[in-house]
């Protein structure tokens, strides 16, 4: 009875099986350093330099970088590290400096905060 079995599988689709699991794998672990987040704006913003109307963005942060995104468009980009706090907010906030500079992003339920470099 196994053999029959066997021989109903074609080795042509245990090798596409193969490669689509790879590629899988390889796309979660390029996927792994990059972390993307919803965040609103009440106000007009200053991030990287650019100013941005109030609203609702998608930050997508990699390796030190943060690309700022106004639906699928690229809107502003600057560089910024995480550095751990001792609590976690319940809400997500946003830390200004003069002339509403974007200084520091806490997330909701995340001890981490994103910390944005001047421009």
């Amino acid at each position: 009875m196994k053999s029959r079995v066997l021989r109903r599988i074609d080795p042509r689709l245990i090798g596409i099986l193969a490669i689509i699991a790879i590629a899988l794998s390889t796309a979660a672990t390029v996927s792994a350093d990059t972390t993307t987040k919803k965040i609103t704006f009440d106000h007009e913003v200053v991030i990287g330099g650019t100013k941005l109307p109030g609203g609702d963005y998608t930050l997508v942060i990699e390796n030190g970088h943060v690309t700022v995104k106004a639906e699928k468009k690229v809107v502003a980009q600057c560089t910024a590290h995480w550095e751990a706090r001792d609590n976690k907010p319940d809400s997500s906030s946003v830390l200004y400096g003069d002339n509403n500079q974007v200084i520091e992003i806490r997330f909701a339920h995340q001890r981490d905060v994103l910390v944005v470099a001047a421009q």
